[in-house]
């Protein structure tokens, strides 16, 4: 008897916490019963954009495809990835009108809710660009975009970048020119905005200490250009 009454109040307790991260919680601006699994590069996408600061690789994300973490908090479990890049070089590079781009969606037992226009907005609106970059796979980027490695190396050589700054490549003009030539999951409507986008210098090149410290700010124009930034 004590017994069930005990197996009563556990599931009392339990049913409000596995609520909180089921699909059918919340107001999302989206609901999918059975989201498509993204592609392992548009999941390099994110990551690209987010070193770059640039939305240019975001457009490439097709809107179907929807990332799942069923560890993570409640209402942030699930995210369309082509929105989650938006708000990430939103929030990346204090650019609060991309996230125009950005909305919340919600599968069958994962909740999205929390991923909304207004928290991107609220987030991108905090403080200056931030200059630091992570690790991605720069190798797998450059296969991608069509680099040859003689076209790396005769990159390299024209940029005077050292034999360890070989992801600085990732920074360059050529190489942003180069990001829409990927493999494109998303449809030619969905990429309407890529082609007017401009390569602009990462504040990460004026970091004194890494190899790619003051490389491409001369800039397609042949400007120099100085650069403000804030640390990460």
């Amino acid at each position: 008897m004590h017994r069930m009454k005990w197996w009563h109040i556990a599931i009392y307790l339990a049913g409000p916490v596995l609520l909180a991260g089921c699909g059918w919680v919340g107001q999302p601006d989206e609901r999918v019963l059975f989201p498509s699994e993204p592609d392992a590069r548009e999941y390099l996408y994110v990551d690209l954009a987010r070193q770059i600061a640039s939305e240019k690789p975001c457009y490439l994300i097709s809107p179907a495809s929807i990332s799942v973490a069923p560890l993570s908090s409640p209402g942030t479990r699930a995210a369309q990835l082509r929105s989650r890049c938006f708000a990430t070089v939103a929030q990346r590079a204090a650019r609060p009108e991309l996230c125009k781009q950005v909305g919340s969606v919600s599968t069958l037992f994962y909740s999205g809710n929390a991923n909304s226009q207004e928290r991107c907005i609220q987030e991108a609106s905090q403080g200056r660009p931030r200059a630091g970059a992570g690790m991605i796979d720069h190798d797998a980027l450059f296969v991608l975009a069509g680099f040859s490695e003689a076209e790396i190396d005769a990159l390299m050589l024209a940029h005077q970048l050292p034999k360890n700054g070989r992801y600085c490549l990732v920074f360059s003009p050529e190489f942003f020119d180069a990001i829409e030539q990927m493999p494109r999951f998303a449809s030619e409507d969905e990429l309407i905005g890529m082609d007017d986008l401009k390569w602009e210098p990462h504040p990460f090149l004026a970091v004194p200490g890494f190899p790619c410290t003051g490389k491409f700010l001369d800039g397609p124009g042949g400007k120099k250009r100085t650069l403000m930034i804030s640390p990460d």
